[in-house]
Parts: C-alpha cells; structure tokens; sequence
C-alpha cells in the first residue's frame, strides 16, 4: 500500500462563526469502549472543551460490547442531526469490517470522520510468568500463542495480521473486560502476551511485570528503542500487510458521526472539534494527565481511512482464516 503523505490543516475562517446547524439542546457522544480506559478518560477530559467551542451541552455515553462493535452500531443507526456521534479506535471499526464480523452493522466508508485526538505506537508485550524474553524466543515456540482478548478490536486483529507475518500459531482466548483485564491475564500467567499502547504498558514494563517484544510501528519507541520493529521480522511475503496495519493505527482514537450527515453539520462539527483539539489549556491538561494530543483535522482523516479501506484485499483473507477457527 502506497505511503500516505498528508501534510495539510483544514481550517476555514469562514466556518469558525457559523450558526450551529445541529438541532438539538446536548450532543451525546457514545463511547464503545470499557468505562475506566483511556478512551473514556479522553473523552471525559475533552468534554468540557467541546461545550467551549460548540456553547452546548456535551454528553458521554458508555456503551461497551463487542469490541468497540456495539456502541458503534448505535451510532451507525442514530438520527443524522448531529445530535450524536462516535468516539473510538478508528482502526478497529476498519479491521471489524475487513473481517467480515457478523456483528458489523455499519459500512466503515459512509460514517462521517470528524477529526483524530491522538495517536499511539502499539507495543506486544509477554507477561514474566510466560517463557518468551524476546522476539526470537517467540519465532521459536513450538506451540500456540495465548493471547487474551476483550474483543475484536484493533489490538486483536493487529495480533492475527502479526501472527500470520511471523508464521506463529495463535489462541486467542476472549471474553476479557479492557485492556487492563487482559493486562492483568498475562501477568498472572493466564496468557502469553498482548498488544496495546505502549503508554498503557509502561508501568508494567518498568517494573518488571511484562516484556516487550516488538514494536508495532516502522519508527523506534523512544524510550526503548532497542525493541525491534515487527516490519523487521515480518515474512516477506506478508511485509504488505503488516505495514498497512502499522500505517492504519495512525488513526487511532478519533471522532465519528452517522451517515447522513448534511455537509454543513460535518463541517460545522469538524471545525469545533479542532478548535477544541488546539485550546491551549487542553493542551496542558493533556500534558498533565499524560494523555497526549496529536490532532488531525476531520477532513485529512477523512482522505486517509478512504485510502485504507483499499488495502482490504491484502489484510481480509489472513483475518478470515483466524476468525473462522474461533467460530
């Protein structure tokens, strides 16, 4: 898949002192992921810069199930006035998708993008209890991978496509609650490893609890950038697939709305996002908090998702041929 490069802020002075198109009193923002996470503590710290820069009421709502699947169904079937929209793992909703996952209601190209809050680079870690140290103890186990899961996100399918470029047999076990129940799976020995941000795995690298393994990403981890990027270990026969993976997360946790959408209110919603994204005190609350800012326009992340889906054809197959064993 060609390299995106995107370098570009959409912002029109124009926009900034639009009527507000939504017609409603509040905007609910539904968050399909596990109430204690990160997701949901960005959106709780975002929330009041948004009632800033919209003057009205902002919402968030939980709705955890099925990896992200649930609440994103909800709001693939909400009313397209604006008055609710998504906030996830973009990357998830796209791998969902690819997947063929009965539980897919939406179609990942007709959701409105309406900006990105932050990006990641992911990590794979294996707990102390197991016996793999390093990225070529993993290449040569001899038996299947245990990987705990809370569903199938984008940590999940990322671990299929990984599997396949590293030829290593895989278990996922599911049925766990957020990233910090499978955290504690490994470290209790219950599974081998887990992919996650490297942010939500510090505490437990730094003091011993989990190992980390290989980089997901084509850059070095600055604080250990001796981990090995999984690009450099990746089959050639399967480098393709493994970089559009790779390059997919940049999207990471990002604000979407239902179909429908007029191109006033998506605009408008765009915007606001970003002027909210930017405010200076955000910013330092986010630094505070350690949870990181890395904005992208609505608009810009718009074109890279629609550039993603083409690579459907190269990550599809090696995830149907997982999921089919597990159904």
């Amino acid at each position: 898949m060609r390299k995106l490069f995107l370098s570009a802020i959409f912002i029109s002075s124009s926009l900034l002192a639009q009527d507000n198109p939504i017609n409603s009193n509040a905007l609910t923002i539904i968050v399909p992921n596990a109430a204690g996470g990160l997701m949901a503590r960005y959106a709780r710290m975002i929330e009041p810069y948004l009632e800033k820069y919209l003057e009205m009421e902002v919402n968030i709502r939980i709705m955890t199930g099925g990896g992200n699947i649930r609440g994103t169904n909800f709001v693939w079937f909400a009313e397209p006035d604006g008055a609710t929209i998504g906030f996830t793992s973009i990357p998830s909703l796209v791998l969902a998708q690819f997947s063929n996952s009965p539980a897919v209601q939406f179609d990942i190209e007709a959701f409105s993008f309406l900006g990105r809050v932050s990006t990641e680079p992911r990590v794979l870690t294996t707990g102390k209890q197991s016996n793999i140290r390093d990225a070529n103890s993993l290449l040569a186990m001899d038996r299947e991978f245990i990987y705990p899961s809370q569903g199938t996100d984008e940590d999940f399918f990322t671990m299929i496509v990984l599997a396949d470029a590293l030829d290593i047999k895989l278990k996922p076990i599911m049925g766990y609650n957020g990233n910090p129940d499978t955290a504690m799976a490994i470290i209790r020995g219950d599974g081998d490893g887990q992919i996650t941000s490297w942010r939500a795995s510090l505490a437990s690298i730094n003091n011993g609890d989990q190992i980390p393994l290989l980089n997901i990403g084509s850059e070095p981890y600055e604080d250990f950038p001796n981990v090995p990027s999984v690009l450099s270990y990746a089959r050639d026969d399967s480098i393709e697939a493994m970089t559009a993976i790779v390059e997919m997360l940049d999207t990471h946790r990002g604000f979407f709305g239902p179909p429908g959408l007029s191109n006033e209110t998506v605009n408008y919603l765009r915007e606001k996002i970003f002027l909210a994204l930017n405010d200076p005190e955000l910013k330092e609350i986010a630094r505070q908090n350690a949870l990181p800012l890395v904005p992208s326009h609505g608009e810009l992340e718009a074109l890279k998702i629609n550039q993603l889906v083409s690579s459907e054809s190269l990550i599809m197959p090696i995830l149907e041929s997982t999921l089919d064993t597990l159904r």
